[in-house]
């Protein structure tokens, strides 16, 4: 390689850089990975509502059926720190904030309620999940959802208090085991 080539490369490494992501972007397998690695390292840290801002549940009549087909109520729910995330395998932020939420279960399991909720099939859930080792339960809503629920962005998340007071909502991906989030939700525990 001659002393110009190098010069020109050195000028355009950027360039060539930018180029070699877009054209990553075109490659269906490597699209997602791409896109929630992205989203992962730019994913901030859950916010409380204030307080004046803050709605309750107005029902926790809510059927929900887990990936073998069994009927759970949302009632369950009543009384508890409880984490409802609507999601989709296909939806990069989703998936990009999945690492920090399976660490959320890990570390809290029945501590908290936790609600994963997709509208996919079980078939394509269950691969999912799978593929990825996730542990945590998903539920394909068997009847209508709360209206304090309806988004029409992927993914929402809500966190409720254990009196039914939604106190986070957020879209996107966020980091749900982040120090603040986690300070939050032990303080919630202890009293």
């Amino acid at each position: 390689m001659n002393d110009k080539t190098k010069t020109w490369l050195k000028k355009r490494k950027w360039d060539i850089l930018f180029i070699a992501f877009i054209g990553l972007m075109f490659i269906p397998s490597i699209r997602m990975l791409v896109m929630s690695t992205i989203q992962r390292i730019f994913a901030g840290s859950p916010s409380e509502i204030s307080i004046e801002n803050q709605k309750t549940v107005s029902s926790f009549d809510w059927i929900l059926l887990d990936l073998k087909g069994q009927e759970h109520n949302f009632s369950a729910a009543h009384g508890k720190i409880t984490v409802v995330n609507m999601w989709a395998t296909w939806c990069p932020p989703c998936v990009a904030e999945m690492p920090s939420l399976q660490k959320l279960y890990d570390k809290y399991d029945d501590q908290l309620a936790f609600y994963f909720v997709s509208n996919e099939k079980p078939s394509t859930l269950n691969k999912f999940l799978k593929a990825k080792e996730y542990t945590f339960p998903v539920y394909i809503p068997g009847s209508n959802y709360p209206k304090e629920f309806e988004s029409n962005s992927l993914p929402t998340t809500y966190v409720l208090d254990q009196e039914g007071k939604i106190i986070m909502e957020e879209v996107g991906a966020h980091d749900w085991y982040s120090d603040s989030f986690l300070a939050k939700i032990d303080g919630m525990l202890e009293n």
